[in-house]
């Protein structure tokens, strides 16, 4: 099967409003990409961040009718053919893109990171065959609307760490899980997880991911205000608290993540730049951090509570 693919140029405040048309119209997916390389850092609580220069893709079938759509787009831009680009898209095309988005990688030597295409497939022998441990697991994962494919460095520093201190009997918290990446390699290690997010499709996409993995009995998904409202229930419970998120809503949790972590306990915080590091150490000096680990311009910071 092939597909017509419309290439759209927008500003922010536009993208609704054709995302909107385009939809109605019948577009069956619709992909937004940065026209500048843009990173987005800091939005608001429950902000959907969206870079200022937009690449928007809408994928239909290639027999759909055109005509209506061209109206409705007329009707937002009368000049839209100057920033319309039109192609036709073979099905194998498309299917070589979605995998360009796909990881497939190790982590810890014991942890592979793998499309949901590969399950059932025997699971790739370790890089390190003497690295111990037992059998390495498999995590299976497509990309999707939720943040978390295992592509972005904060997510596979998070990994590595997880795969390497994650076990049976230990409770884990994930505080914005996204797509439940982490949340679900620690459930593959027999971890009890609790996996919070603010925005339903993450809520939902953690729970679809969990259970395509066979981990959904470990991990339970809370809303924002649900957390909020069991949280002093968690007092002194999790044996890791991990936080791939941004550093303004990681220096401001300082005291809940420390509140709920039990002496010990070790705490992952990732999503922040190097230059914001010191930062949100300082908003946890019941903390004894280890040396960061840095990739890129982004590290994550590791370490135990020791009152």
């Amino acid at each position: 099967m092939s597909w017509i693919q419309l290439t759209l140029s927008l500003g922010t405040q536009e993208a609704q409003g054709f995302e909107d048309a385009l939809v109605a119209a019948g577009a069956v997916a619709i992909t937004y990409e940065s026209l500048a390389d843009e990173v987005v850092l800091e939005p608001a609580p429950g902000a959907i961040p969206m870079w200022q220069s937009i690449s928007l893709l809408a994928l239909f079938p290639v027999d759909a009718g055109m005509a209506g759509l061209n109206d409705a787009l007329r009707g937002l831009d009368s000049n839209i053919h100057e920033r319309l680009q039109v192609d036709f898209i073979a099905e194998e095309d498309w299917h070589r893109r979605l995998a360009n988005h796909t990881v497939r990688a190790e982590f810890g030597d014991k942890l592979w990171l793998l499309p949901k295409s590969e399950l059932g497939n025997e699971i790739p022998q370790s890089r390190n065959s003497t690295s111990g441990g037992g059998q390495a697991r498999a995590l299976y994962l497509d990309p999707g609307l939720a943040f978390g494919s295992g592509s972005h460095p904060t997510t596979r520093m998070c990994l590595e760490y997880i795969s390497r201190s994650a076990r049976e009997g230990h409770q884990v918290l994930d505080f914005g899980c996204g797509s439940g990446i982490l949340a679900i390699a620690a459930a593959l290690f027999g971890a009890s997880v609790v996996a919070v997010d603010h925005d339903p499709q993450a809520l939902i996409a953690t729970r679809e991911n969990a259970e395509f993995n066979g981990v959904s009995e470990y991990i339970e998904t809370l809303s924002l205000a649900q957390w909020q409202d069991r949280q002093s229930a968690f007092l002194g419970q999790f044996d890791i608290v991990v936080a791939n998120i941004l550093a303004g809503p990681i220096t401001d949790l300082g005291p809940t993540f420390c509140s709920v972590i039990c002496p010990g306990g070790d705490m992952v915080l990732s999503g922040i730049l190097d230059r914001q590091a010191q930062q949100v150490m300082d908003a946890y000096p019941q903390v004894a951090f280890d040396p960061m680990t840095l990739e890129d311009e982004w590290v994550c910071l590791t370490g135990r509570l020791t009152e």
